[in-house]
């Protein structure tokens, strides 16, 4: 397996090529990205004013050893870069917060209670049960009250937050893919932000060992057609996307982005690893029943858009460094990193640079503007939030990711069956990316590593 082309820029393109190339050296591995930037759905650019834009909130869990051993061997300084959580916040009505140091009143207390109270009684199923894909087909709500979870608890915010944190609120979410979730924390809470953006801190350290190893990197190209014999693909055809348009992500693509006239057809391989996301998948070579035979089902996997808000003020306005969550959607998620990143931290000229995350899901006809307001109206009823509006905004960046390359999988209930394997019907075409079926099989940044390290094991397997 001496040529192979890797198709998508993110961590699991990246992972791919990385982990190929440390097999087997000397392959020649090129990988093709679409945009300006690495990184996918973490990639993040500084705008013409100098202020960093991300696609949206990103946390590193303690225990993602695949992701936290990539960054060892691309050589990042982790106790530089990776910064500890200070604790997660639930906001819960009415105007008050649950989280450390936070006094509980009694109702606070016994719904906690009982809610570890029902971790033990099910810590088996929950934990080490090894064939828990059979709760795929029961959402997570039902799958707890067919246990005994009291009804009431379902209904608070703290249990809301099991959906949020994957993006399925206000959908259901597959038990399995939730359980699957909770044992990635492998029992611990903690977390790790970035001291910077992700595309400087994280993504440039992975693609530049990917360079080092022997790696090439190809950008502006987006895929358009996979030609095959019905056996073996014997190319792949490639478009140059509108990039100039695109402006380094300062203008945001249409959902399928736009390519310039004229392709080129790559040929000169052995396999190819594609690691599109679902939305960009469906794309290619419609009408082609040869192709699309070895992907039943997929037609049934949807997807959504996320929505994130970032401000910077002249005051502070929050009156802790963390996450709060369990906000009014559709923005449920809000962190200020003042004192979390040094290019904050260090700048007295800036209080806050806050960032709010959710999804779109009921609110793609409802304005920016109307949704900045609903998002402030709850803002407001955190206990010690100040208004920003009276703060001194600095410079704000309000972000709809509905380019079919942004979009996060929805993992309802029993979709899991729907999602390819890495393995294709084709010998020499792999798959790989956060909605293709790995050991994580939850759509994160772990997942999505895992998936890049099981499509190169079934190339060299194959």
């Amino acid at each position: 397996m001496k040529k192979v082309i890797v198709v998508g820029g993110g961590l699991a393109g990246l992972s791919a090529g990385i982990k190929l190339l440390e097999e087997r050296p000397g392959a020649q591995v090129t990988l093709y990205n679409l945009g300006h930037h690495l990184g996918g759905k973490i990639s993040s650019h500084r705008d013409a004013d100098g202020f960093n834009i991300d696609h949206g909130f990103h946390a590193i869990q303690a225990n993602a050893q695949r992701f936290h051993d990539l960054l060892a061997r691309a050589g990042v300084d982790r106790e530089k870069t990776l910064v500890p959580d200070r604790g997660t916040y639930f906001y819960q009505e009415p105007g008050k917060m649950l989280g450390p140091d936070m006094p509980m009143d009694e109702a606070d207390s016994d719904a906690i209670n009982k809610q570890i109270e029902f971790l033990i009684r099910y810590g088996e199923a929950i934990f080490i049960d090894p064939d828990i894909e059979k709760f795929d087909d029961i959402s997570f709500r039902e799958w707890v009250l067919e246990r005994g979870f009291d009804e009431e608890l379902t209904q608070t915010r703290f249990f809301r937050f099991s959906i949020d944190a994957l993006f399925n609120w206000p959908h259901e979410i597959s038990t399995y893919i939730n359980l699957q979730a909770i044992r990635m924390l492998g029992g611990q809470t903690g977390y790790f932000l970035t001291n910077g953006t992700y595309s400087e801190t994280i993504v440039d350290p992975i693609a530049n060992y990917f360079r080092k190893l022997g790696g090439r990197i190809e950008m502006y190209h987006k895929l358009t057609e996979v030609q095959h014999d019905g056996q073996r693909i014997t190319g792949l055809r490639f478009s140059r996307p509108d990039y100039l348009f695109h402006d380094h992500g300062s203008v945001d693509w249409e959902r399928s982005v736009k390519v310039l006239p004229g392709s080129v057809i790559v040929s000169d391989f052995d396999a190819a690893i594609l690691t599109l996301p679902v939305d960009n998948f469906r794309e290619l070579n419609q009408g082609d029943s040869a192709f699309w035979r070895g992907f039943p089902g997929i037609e049934n996997l949807r997807s959504v858009s996320t929505l994130s808000w970032q401000m910077w003020t002249r005051e502070k306005v929050l009156p802790v460094d963390c996450c709060i969550n369990t906000l009014d959607e559709p923005l449920p998620m809000v962190i200020d990193y003042k004192n979390l990143r040094d290019e904050y931290r260090n700048n007295d000229s800036i209080g806050s640079a806050l960032e709010w995350v959710g999804q779109e899901n009921t609110f793609e006809e409802v304005g920016d503007e109307e949704i900045k307001n609903l998002t402030l109206e709850c803002f407001l009823k955190i206990p010690g939030a100040k208004d920003p509006r009276d703060k001194g905004i600095i410079h704000e960046s309000f972000r709809r990711n509905s380019s079919n390359h942004k979009r996060y999988l929805l993992t309802d209930p029993g979709t899991t069956k729907y999602r390819p394997h890495s393995k294709t019907h084709f010998e020499n075409l792999l798959l790989a990316g956060d909605w293709i079926r790995n050991d994580i099989d939850a759509p994160t940044m772990e997942g999505a590593i895992c998936s890049g390290y099981t499509a190169v094991d079934a190339l060299l397997e194959r």
